[in-house]
């Protein structure tokens, strides 16, 4: 080889080299993974352990889970001052470790208010559309409301406000007439649900009758309201048993298995009014506010779990004779089932 061409080769060698250093130099720094998310005992950032990359992949993959529970006594009275430790969470019977604990006092909540006025209604109407006037004077400023009435059809007839005047005067010039849809008017509730500014929705069905005339049935209104994070409370109207005049039917108690069944899903209660007696509605309104208006919210990273289809939920407390209402599952991100297919 001359010297010529020695030169050129080393040349052309250290060119390669101040050039390869350039790009290294230019290029931009390897991406960092984002941290972990929080464990509820996280130790202190002076101790804190380097979590490893599969940690990191773990933790965003799994869904938080959060479970709101109303706390009753014996006298149906709401519980207040629980602590975490008072309760326990099972995930398809596997007890799972509460990651965060709320107690809040004060929540806003999107009320609807689905009235039955079906042709049975007819000397139940105005118990009804009292205790629906009741709720609309007991939210404050930050809550919202939505009237709904329902026989053989569903009429909207005023959607999610924060103004009592626009719900009265959406309970004017009601009538009865027709047949009972139930599970339609609780569709179209879940529906209007969707467009929530309040976390905590609830929906208050009052009825005295068991569904004749919707479209949907009972196995697909559960599936809507295992799906939705409503809960569901119930109203039932009765004849009173204890007058003489009424001849009792007993057809028309099947609407209390109805009533229970679909509050007790969703995590709701039953409350039973008799027509002719003489309630203290606003009291009743009050009491159901206040209750609505509180939670203990339960959040948890649930633990390894291959069950992609409904899970179940349970919630207990340590709290004597006392009686704790939960949803009663939940279907994980991304999981596909049919109207009407999931179990109990």
């Amino acid at each position: 080889m001359t010297k010529s061409t020695r030169f050129w080769s080393g040349t052309a060698i250290v060119t390669f080299i101040l050039c390869t250093g350039l790009l290294i130099a230019q290029s931009p720094p390897a991406r960092q993974g984002a941290p972990p998310l929080p464990a509820a005992n996280s130790p202190s950032p002076g101790n804190t352990k380097p979590a490893a990359a599969d940690d990191f992949q773990l933790s965003a993959s799994v869904q938080l889970v959060n479970v709101t529970a109303t706390v009753l006594d014996e006298t149906g009275t709401y519980v207040d001052g629980l602590k975490q430790e008072d309760f326990q969470v099972f995930e398809d019977g596997i007890e799972q470790k509460i990651s965060f604990f709320s107690h809040d006092r004060r929540i806003p909540v999107r009320l609807g208010v689905l009235v039955d006025i079906s042709g049975s209604m007819r000397h139940k109407l105005q118990q009804a559309l009292q205790t629906a006037r009741e709720l609309s004077l007991a939210l404050s400023p930050q809550d919202e409301m939505f009237l709904t009435t329902f026989n053989s059809d569903v009429d909207m007839r005023q959607r999610l406000t924060s103004n009592p005047l626009l719900i009265e005067r959406a309970l004017q010039g009601i009538r009865t007439s027709g047949d009972t849809s139930v599970y339609d008017a609780l569709q179209m509730g879940i529906g209007e649900m969707k467009s929530a500014h309040n976390a905590k929705k609830i929906m208050v069905l009052i009825s005295d009758g068991f569904d004749s005339r919707s479209k949907l049935t009972l196995s697909q209104i559960e599936e809507s309201l295992k799906r939705a994070d409503v809960e569901v409370y119930a109203i039932g109207i009765d004849d009173d048993e204890n007058d003489p005049v009424v001849v009792v039917q007993p057809l028309y108690h099947i609407y209390h298995y109805m009533l229970n069944d679909l509050a007790t899903i969703s995590g709701g209660r039953v409350f039973r009014l008799f027509t002719g007696r003489n309630y203290a509605l606003d009291n009743l309104a009050r009491l159901l506010l206040e209750e609505l208006h509180q939670q203990y919210l339960l959040s948890y990273y649930p633990a390894n779990n291959s069950n992609s289809g409904f899970r179940k939920l349970e919630v207990k407390v340590d709290q004597p004779k006392a009686e704790v209402r939960y949803r009663t599952g939940y279907y994980p991100a991304g999981a596909n089932a049919t109207p009407g297919a999931a179990s109990r």
